[in-house]
């Protein structure tokens, strides 16, 4: 048997996953790194799922994925009226996950008194790529807005599209991600949702 012939071949499906198991474990090497330099120590649920890792596997360079929030979505975060995803400030699991350039633009100053009576915020936005429970990617924007006593960053520019592929409920709860791909785009992604049955109090994950 020649040299060649002894050589084993690696099918294209295994070879995906050894990519994606490679991924995953560059991934937590480097956040146990930051972990052991900032002298803090983090639960395994702040480390990427492979569900997350698929998805920035279709994307170039795709890197720094941050766990954003664990998100129950309410009545008015499906209201196509309002068209808008609310994530409080006050809620994040994690707050460095923008730029000193993206965070300016979100911190611009409020519109005058009596120009807007629901919400005060930036008049920009920041341009993201999201990636719904479908693994689909929808272009939306990123802005800060107070409602009530609170601030949040609100998807909007493109949220409607997101409830029209999906078939969300409220009570839903999906676990929002961040990361950036290519020369620095932000991503945020949906994990697969998660509704709790109302008859055995059980909570099931699913995709829409």
């Amino acid at each position: 048997m020649s040299s060649k012939e002894s050589i084993p071949m690696v099918k294209s499906d295994d070879n995906k996953f050894w990519k994606l198991d490679m991924l995953a474990e560059l991934s937590k090497k480097v956040l146990e790194e930051k972990e052991r330099a900032s002298g803090t120590e983090k639960s395994s649920s702040t480390r990427p799922p492979k569900w997350l890792m698929m998805v920035m596997m279709k994307e170039k360079n795709a890197h720094d994925p941050k766990l954003i929030i664990k998100k129950k979505l309410h009545a008015s975060d499906l209201s196509k009226t309002q068209s808008r995803l609310s994530m409080p400030i006050n809620q994040l699991l994690s707050s460095d996950f923008l730029t000193d350039e993206e965070t300016t633009i979100l911190h611009e100053p409020a519109p005058e008194p009596g120009k807007s009576t629901r919400t005060e915020g930036g008049k920009k936005g920041v341009s993201v790529v999201l990636v719904d429970p479908l693994s689909k990617r929808h272009e939306v924007e990123l802005r800060r807005w107070k409602m009530g006593e609170n601030w949040n960053y609100v998807v909007v520019g493109g949220w409607n599209n997101v409830i029209d592929r999906n078939e969300f409920k409220v009570d839903d709860v999906t676990v929002i991600w961040s990361f950036r791909y290519g020369g620095g785009k932000l991503c945020l992604a949906l994990s697969p949702l998660v509704r709790e049955s109302k008859h055995s109090g059980q909570s099931s994950s699913r995709r829409s």
